[in-house]
Order: structure tokens, then sequence, then C-alpha cells
């Protein structure tokens, strides 16, 4: 296959799981039942967004500027660092038996956020670590946001409010399809793109890859310290990065393929810490209990 070709079929596969993914979600929702929550929880939804797009991203876009790494790996990393809302954290949530519908809500604040975001910040904060790249429109980093993401869990939405059946039924299997364009879409660029994850090896975005998820982690728990089901929920909405927002970045206004590396690599490790993590939480809920029936018996 030539190197047009591959490229057109990785950026097939990313679009199909960034606009699934974000339909799945839609049909997801009960958005009264959200706005609800949202409004009781709005003080802990405050704490995530500055967290997010404050402190994390602050400590990772301060990191690229300070260490000698190759120009295309600072964007990666902002990248990264502004992209927040994990579309798998409501998933890795019910796995952890945490509160999955404060991190559904969550996840979607964090989308929005990250909407508004990433357009406003991410051209600057690229500008300034690479003087070099010359800086984007706003509303050209906007526009593929507003289109993949956010409209296609709009039109969800509004199908799950007309037809909630439909809607309950075609989820899950949009969420398979959506996990299997995104492994296709994994495999073909890092299959079609090897040496330069080895070249990125010297380059500290390995350790990278592990620090965002634990920094993440740390900062999440700081959010909920008295209630385990919150607090798992805060964590695992804040430590791994959203994956629908970065690739949408990197087909459209960052294509340099080393930042797609630098991204592909940490957003790898965060989802797979995060969900031994996860698997971990579970076991020991479910070993809790077990051990509390078996008490009262």
């Amino acid at each position: 296959m030539s190197g047009n070709a591959t490229q057109t079929v990785i950026i097939a596969f990313g679009l199909l799981f960034v606009i699934l993914n974000s339909l799945g979600l839609g049909l997801k929702l009960e958005v009264g039942h959200m706005l609800a929550h949202f409004l009781r929880q709005w003080k802990l939804a405050a704490w995530v967004l500055l967290i997010n797009f404050v402190i994390l991203s602050g400590l990772i876009i301060g990191y690229a500027a300070l260490v000698h790494i190759p120009a295309d790996i600072k964007i990666g990393y902002c990248i990264i660092a502004l992209a927040a809302g994990a579309p798998f954290a409501p998933m890795l949530t019910r796995l952890a038996k945490g509160n999955v519908e404060m991190s559904t809500t969550l996840f979607v604040v964090l989308i929005v956020g990250t909407v508004i975001a990433v357009p406003l910040a991410l051209p600057p904060a690229v500008t300034a670590l690479v003087p070099q790249v010359h800086r984007i429109p706003i509303w050209h980093v906007a526009w593929p946001l507003l289109l993949f993401i956010l409209v296609p869990m709009l039109v969800g939405c509004l199908v799950r409010l007309r037809y909630p059946d439909e809607a309950v039924k075609g989820e899950r299997p949009l969420q398979l399809i959506a996990i299997i364009a995104l492994l296709l879409y994994a495999n073909v660029f890092i299959a079609s793109s090897w040496s330069l994850f080895e070249n990125a090896w010297g380059s500290g975005t390995y350790l990278a890859a592990i620090v965002v998820p634990v920094l993440g982690i740390a900062l999440g728990s700081l959010i909920s310290i008295k209630n385990a089901e919150n607090r798992r929920a805060s964590v695992i909405t804040t430590a791994q990065r959203s994956i629908s927002g970065a690739i949408v970045v990197t087909i459209f206004d960052y294509p340099q393929p080393l930042a797609n590396v630098a991204v592909t690599i940490i957003n790898t490790f965060g989802i797979t810490i995060l969900l031994l993590l996860s698997l971990e939480w579970g076991r020991t809920r479910v070993h809790k209990s077990t051990r509390a029936e078996t008490v009262r018996t």
C-alpha cells in the first residue's frame, strides 16, 4: 500500500471512530437527568475543569517548554495537554464500580471544554513552544471539533429524546464498531510509522506516557477524597486525555507524524494504566462485598 493510501486509511478509521463514538455517547445521554446532576455537582465539575485545562495542561506544556525534545513532539504534548475528556471514562468507571452518572456528566463537561479550549489555547501554545510553526486561526481548529465531535453527539441526544428505545438498542453496536475502528486506526498508524516510534524512545515520551496519567490520577483523587465512588469517577475522567479531540486535531491542524506519535504513545499508555486500575478497583469492591455478605451470614 502506498504512503498516500495508508494515510487515507488511517484518517478514515480515525474519523469513523470519532463520529461513531460521539454519536454513541449522544444516544446514551439522558439530557435532562444529566443537566440536573450537573447542577447538583457544579462545584465538582468546576474543579475538574480547573484541573484539566489549567493545572494539568500547564504542567504538561511547561514540561514541553523546558526540555530539549524534537519540535513536533512538543506539539504532541500541547495537544495532549489541552484535549480532555476520555471517551471510555464511563465504561472504565463502570468496571471500577465508581459513580458512572458522575463520570458521564464530567466527560460531557470536558468535551464541551475541549471544543472551546483547544481552538483558543492550542495555536498560541504551539507557536510559543515552536515559533517556526505558523499560527493556525481559531476557526480552522474549531470547525473539525464541532463537526466531528459535537454535532454527532447532539444528533445522538436528539435521537435519544425522540426514539429512546431505538437509541438504547443502537448505542452498544455503535460503540463496538467505534472501538474496532480505533484499534484499526492505531494499529495501521503504528505499523506504518514504526521507525518514528523507535525514534521517540530517546525523547522522554514513553516516560511522559506514564507520568501524565499518574499526575491525572493524583489530581483527580483530590477532587472527591471522602466518597470512593465519586473519587474513582473523577480520577478516571481526569487521568485519560481525549482520544477523539487529539485525532481530529492531528488530522486537520497538526499532521506532523511525530506529534501524532507522541499523542498515540501517551493515550495508549494512559488507557492501559486506567484499564488495569479500574479492573483492580472493581475486583477490590467485589471482594469487600463478598466478605461483608459472609460476615452477615
